[in-house]
């Protein structure tokens, strides 16, 4: 928030409750048929009225301020994310020109973990076994497989 949205907020504000006096003098003087005192109260209810208009234009001014500033700040912002972009990818050139692969790691096995994979054997794979799914009750118990008949549909017109 700059200084003429302050200013300018502050200043309606503060007018418009100020204008708030002379027009209960003119209630005042409605009600006792005092036309002069009328007069009066309208013209300095008018005068504050005026004046907070001014301030609501002056806060209009330093709002477009704020957004043309806020603007300005985004797309410096902008500018530098996208300048940032283009050095990582230079940087990223320069890596995979020097023959490493970008993103990859290396890794380097032992002469001791060589040895010991040279003596492991794979385990030997395990042969499918043969026979019928087993169902299990909630209680832990095998239950037998009893074939459900198949659910029968009927309509009639």
């Amino acid at each position: 928030m700059n200084l003429q949205m302050m200013e300018g907020l502050l200043g309606a504000s503060s007018n418009i409750q100020l204008s708030d006096t002379p027009m209960s003098v003119y209630r005042q003087a409605s009600a006792e048929g005092d036309t002069e005192k009328m007069k009066r109260a309208l013209g300095y209810s008018g005068e504050c009225a005026e004046k907070a208009v001014r301030y609501q234009e002056k806060l209009d001014k330093g709002m477009k301020a704020e957004a043309k500033a806020e603007r300005e700040k985004a797309k410096l912002e902008q500018e530098a994310a996208i300048e940032a972009r283009r050095e990582e990818r230079k940087q990223a050139a320069e890596r995979t020109e020097t023959g490493r692969p970008q993103g990859a790691d290396l890794v380097q096995i032992s002469e001791a973990a060589k040895a010991a994979l040279k003596n492991h054997r794979p385990a030997e794979t395990a042969e499918p076994i043969d026979g019928e799914p087993v169902i299990y009750t909630p209680s832990g118990e095998v239950a037998t497989a009893s074939e459900e008949p198949e659910p029968t549909v009927s309509f009639t017109a």
